[in-house]
């Protein structure tokens, strides 16, 4: 059943950039957040059982000037049944102008009930990782699933202890890249990947020297990505030993050439706690940002050396919830980040991945289980998405021309 698209609301090219630098823009933070005209983009209703629509991540992909932007999630139904109270569901644009859903064929148990929680491409073609929590012990259970050529999604069958079993911690977000794709979790022997060249499955590496931990390092993979200079590149954060002395909690990054044989780096820290919790390439090189004491920082990667974190953002007096990074894209013009300061959502961009300045958006979700603030952004064009949801619904926004969501640093 391919996809057939038709016309839903105007995502037209937003050229996003500033034609100069002001002063706000060579601080590393500011107390004014950029001020950003925001149009709302309607998205068709998904087929299947009705149900309030959730949206979790949103990407760009592009393969050979061919561009498709995803958007993913789940419709929590509203007449649920004594087995099922979700269903997966996903959009596609071709164009930026015509949004369709895509038709979605799950077969497994777990996969009929998932909720999409994060999207990639390898050469233009689309995987995703869902999971529904169940069981006898509640525990979420994963699916991948796989966009076929016909355009239809569907789920990917796999043996239980794949990425659950005895030795399961955690699977976090998919990333893709020349090789295939990606995922970064973690076992019970420390960080792990699974990857392939090929979603129709993955293959799990765990305990694997220089990614897992050893008897002077516990750490906690976060998220990957590729890059041309390194390969792939994972992030996350945990405790070392010195002379038998457990220290600060710290950042780390994994690099691997090929996704099997692993290096683990250690990146500049601070006194207090430090952990990268996501990561893109920009230019020639990396930035990963994450949690910094009481705020958020950023780690840029040139020439093979990571720098000094620079801060920016704090943490809510009022925050209910652990801060983290929700989202980290490269745009045509430098970076941008949602954050959650630990009681509502929050949008970042930077130029260089030194600089950095919050932006206004449209609605700022309070941080909840069921909340989401999600961006993506094209690399080689100015454009951006903005998927939100306050706990009442997906909602999708775009940005109108020279609005400041990016900028040309001073000096270019």
């Amino acid at each position: 059943m391919p996809v057939r698209l038709r016309a839903t609301g105007c995502l037209a090219a937003a050229s996003l950039a500033l034609t100069s630098c002001t002063a706000s823009d060579s601080s590393t933070d500011s107390d004014q957040p950029v001020e950003v005209a925001w149009e709302e983009v309607q998205l068709p209703a998904h087929p299947g059982a009705p149900g309030r629509v959730v949206g979790r991540s949103v990407v760009h992909c592009a393969d050979q000037g061919t561009t498709r932007w995803y958007v993913v999630g789940a419709v929590f139904l509203a007449r649920p049944t004594e087995d099922q109270d979700t269903r997966p569901a996903a959009w596609i644009s071709i164009d930026g102008t015509t949004w369709a859903p895509v038709p979605i064929d799950a077969s497994t148990f777990w996969g009929q009930r998932a909720i999409l929680n994060s999207a990639a491409c390898s050469e233009g073609r689309l995987a995703a990782v869902g999971a529904r929590s169940g069981g006898g012990h509640g525990n979420p259970r994963v699916t991948t699933f796989d966009l076929r050529a016909d355009g239809v999604l569907v789920d990917v069958q796999a043996p239980f202890n794949l990425y659950g079993g005895v030795h399961a911690s955690n699977v976090g977000p998919i990333s893709g890249g020349p090789q295939g794709w990606l995922i970064a979790g973690n076992r019970v022997s420390g960080p792990a990947v699974w990857v392939t060249d090929d979603p129709s499955g993955f293959t799990l590496l765990e305990g694997v020297p220089g990614l897992a931990d050893d008897d002077r390092t516990r750490a906690l993979a976060q998220a990957g990505t590729w890059s041309e200079a390194e390969g792939w590149v994972v992030v996350g954060g945990g405790t070392s030993t010195e002379s038998g002395r457990a220290v600060d909690y710290e950042p780390f990054a994994w690099v691997s050439r090929d996704g099997t044989t692993w290096t683990r780096e250690r990146l500049p820290g601070t006194q207090g706690y430090d952990d990268a919790v996501r990561v893109v390439p920009l230019g020639d090189g990396l930035v990963a940002v994450g949690i910094s004491g009481d705020g958020f920082a950023a780690w840029k990667r040139e020439d093979g050396d990571w720098a000094e974190p620079v801060a920016f953002g704090s943490w809510a007096a009022d925050a209910s919830a652990a801060p983290y990074v929700a989202s980290l894209v490269t745009s045509a013009d430098g970076l941008l980040a949602t954050v959650s300061d630990g009681s509502a959502y929050q949008l970042w961009r930077s130029v260089d991945g030194t600089t950095w300045r919050q932006v206004e958006v449209p609605v700022q979700p309070r941080t909840a289980a069921d909340h989401a603030l999600a961006v993506a952004a094209s690399p080689d064009e100015p454009d951006a998405l903005l998927v939100t949801d306050d706990g009442a619904g997906l909602r999708m926004w775009r940005a109108t021309r020279g609005t400041g969501v990016t900028a040309t640093p001073c000096g270019r």
